[in-house]
Formats: structure tokens, C-alpha cells, sequence
């Protein structure tokens, strides 16, 4: 009797260490699922900065923004699979004046792109669950010969305008789509600035020199040769950004809001005040190679 006391003890003890064990291992695991701007949930898209998360369907395809203008800053894309036409975009745009400006712009933009018979079909404000007001715009038109639909909501951060965006080509934009849109959870209070390690910091401020130095070999030379951003190597961003250096650069400050260690890597995330107005950071990871910090370019840890 005594012995079968024993052995029930022993049994009731592992019952509960392997509880908690297979607790810890799901919280471990749910923690380890949990969307972030360098962990790529399908479905979810956390943006770096400004701060914002927004689901879309699972199904649906990331794929490489399209390249900035000088008035439009994508930073990204998904389409619907077997469907082009289905588009959601994210837009970080230099703006200080307010979002009830949002219809003359989108209206301006697509006149540029040539498209005809524009009409807006909504354009009220609005705000999110926080209590964070935004505009709303929804157009019309014809564009490369057929109809199509696009419909915006817009934030304002600082001097820069959060844009969310959804286009179809059909007369109108349909509930799934505009489903992604309200999806919006915008988080203001995670943007403010953060302290960095002393050699991050000096690698930061080595690039902010070095833009405006016109030099597109030392530039250049901050970047890894496994640098990767949306599939973007380091040859294609020097083709695009070299004839900005040489010509263009007159300020640049580096301002970093999430900064997470991860051994020979960082992820981080923030933004540049530029003489071209305030830029979103594209890259979110850096890596240290032969002891020196490079970028890295968006890498990101993928969901199981």
C-alpha cells in the first residue's frame, strides 16, 4: 500500500512537470508565431514605421513594392493569387499637410498615370477603434482601357501620411477588400525613439555622413553581399540609389524606434529626416561581418 502511495506521488509529480513543460514549449511557440515587423506571418503584415499591423487574405501573394517617386513611397504589396487586377498596397508618403487633402492627391495621381473618367465615389472622414482620425477616399475610373476601383485610408504620422490602399479592377471595391483596410491597428505610442548600441549608433551615423558625401563607393560599402530586400541585391540598390548620392543628399539623420539583438544580427526599424522629407528605413535587419555592422536588407524569420 505504501509503495503504491509512492509511485502515485512520483506519477502525479511528472504529471505536472510535463504540464508545465508542454505549457512553456505553447506559450514558447505562440510567442514564437506572434507577427512582428521581421517575422513573416502569412496574412499579417506588420509595418517597421510608422507602427501599424493589417491582415489580408491568406492566400494572397507578397510581392516587391513598387520602385518610390518622388510624391508616392510604397512600402508593401500583395495580390490576390490568379487575380492581378486584386491589389493592396501600403504607402509611406512625405506630407505635412492634412489627410482631408487625400482626394486631390489620389485624384492627381491617377490623372498622371493617365487614367480617364475619374470620379470620386467617397471621401469622408473617419477613425479607428483607438480613436485615431483618418480619411477615407474611394475613386473610379478607366485605366489602361478598363474599369477599375481604389479605395485609400489615410493616417497621418508626423509629416508623413500612413496610406493603406486596395484597388480592383472592377466598378466598385467590394467587401473583402475593403475587410483589409479596416483591419488597421495603428500603434503611435511604439514610434518614439529608442537607444541603440554604441557600434549600431556609429555604424548609423557613418551612413547618414557618407549619403551626403556624394560618395556612391563608400556608401555602398555599408551594405552586405548577401544583402537581400524584397529579392533586391546590393547591385540593384546601387543602380537606384547611387544617382541620388551623387546628386541629391543634403541631410540625413538616422532615428531608430525598435531595435531587437539577435547575435550577429539586428533588426531594427525607424526613419530618416532627409532634405527630402521624412523616409521610412526599407531595410530592417543589419548584420556584423568581419566586425563591422552592414545592412542586411528586410530578411525575415519565416512562421512555421
Amino acid at each position: 500500500m505504501k509503495r503504491l502511495i509512492v509511485v502515485s506521488a512520483i506519477m502525479a509529480v511528472m504529471f505536472l512537470t510535463w504540464g508545465f513543460i508542454a505549457s512553456v514549449y505553447a506559450q514558447d511557440t505562440a510567442k514564437d508565431d506572434k507577427p512582428t515587423f521581421y517575422h513573416l506571418v502569412p496574412g499579417t503584415y506588420v509595418n517597421s514605421w510608422p507602427k501599424c499591423t493589417v491582415t489580408f487574405p491568406k492566400e494572397w501573394v507578397e510581392k516587391r513594392p513598387m520602385p518610390p517617386s518622388l510624391d508616392w513611397g510604397e512600402v508593401f504589396r500583395a495580390v490576390r493569387r490568379g487575380h492581378a487586377g486584386d491589389v493592396f498596397t501600403i504607402d509611406v508618403r512625405p506630407d505635412t499637410r492634412p489627410v482631408d487633402k487625400l482626394a486631390d492627391t489620389v485624384m492627381r495621381h491617377f490623372t498622371h498615370e493617365g487614367a480617364k473618367g475619374l470620379a470620386v465615389a467617397k471621401d469622408k472622414p473617419a477613425q479607428l477603434s483607438n480613436g485615431t482620425p483618418t480619411r477615407e477616399v474611394e475613386i473610379h475610373g478607366i485605366l489602361n482601357g478598363s474599369p477599375f476601383s481604389f479605395s485609400c485610408l489615410a493616417v497621418k504620422h508626423g509629416d508623413v501620411w500612413l496610406m493603406l490602399q486596395v484597388s480592383s479592377r472592377s466598378k466598385r471595391i467590394g467587401a473583402p477588400l475593403n475587410a483589409i483596410l479596416s483591419s488597421l491597428q495603428y500603434e503611435p505610442v511604439k514610434d518614439e525613439p529608442v537607444e541603440v548600441p554604441p557600434d549600431v549608433q556609429a555604424f548609423l551615423d557613418k551612413v547618414d555622413s557618407d549619403l551626403v558625401s556624394h560618395d556612391v563607393a563608400t556608401v555602398m560599402s555599408h551594405y552586405s553581399e548577401r544583402y537581400l530586400n524584397w529579392g533586391e541585391t546590393k547591385g540593384e540598390v546601387e543602380r537606384v540609389l547611387g544617382p541620388n548620392v551623387k546628386t541629391s543628399y543634403a541631410r540625413s539623420r538616422t532615428v531608430i524606434t525598435d531595435f531587437i539583438a539577435a547575435g550577429d544580427r539586428a533588426y531594427l526599424a525607424g526613419f530618416a529626416a532627409t532634405n527630402f522629407g521624412t523616409i521610412p528605413i526599407i531595410e530592417t535587419s543589419i548584420i556584423k561581418e568581419n566586425g563591422e555592422w552592414k545592412w542586411y536588407g528586410n530578411q525575415r524569420d519565416v512562421a512555421p
